[in-house]
């Protein structure tokens, strides 16, 4: 659990050097056989203002065996003007890819499938989750843009 605190730490120190215009905050709820909470940071890879690559650290809360557990998670998600998601999340006990929905970068709706990679099979099966993202500064390059006509 130490091993995974300080990576967690280096990721969100490593991330608040990166630019804040193009980083935001998650907070999330998922069901993957089991209540999640999620909490992290996401941070805009590219600059295109029609289709973003979201890539992200996060910790995850949830309750193992009656124990409070915290897991580390790590993202990364594509999305385009359409409002279409395509994701990624990988933590110690499953690996998850993910369909869905983005609202201009600012909440995703989604749903996947969570692949077993621990003998101890924790998270399997079908995934739903909600995910919202909040910008530090005003007028972020992390959220996209409506497009006008």
């Amino acid at each position: 659990m130490k091993k995974y605190s300080i990576m967690f730490f280096v990721l969100i120190t490593t991330a608040m050097n990166a630019q804040w215009d193009k980083t935001a905050f998650n907070i999330a709820y998922r069901f993957t056989g089991r209540n999640v909470v999620q909490a992290g940071l996401e941070f805009k890879a590219n600059i295109a203002r029609e289709q973003s690559l979201i890539i992200g650290a996060s910790m995850l809360y949830t309750s193992i065996n009656h124990k409070d557990q915290f897991l580390p998670e790590a993202n990364m998600y594509y999305t385009n003007i359409k409002g279409q998601l395509l994701g990624v999340s990988a933590n110690p006990y499953s690996i998850e890819p993910r369909i869905g929905f983005s609202l201009f970068n600012f909440m995703y709706l989604n749903t996947g499938y969570a692949l077993p990679i621990h003998r101890e099979k924790y998270f399997k099966g079908i995934t739903f989750g909600v995910q919202f993202n909040i910008a530090p500064v005003k007028n972020s390059a992390f959220y996209d843009r409506l497009k006008m006509m």
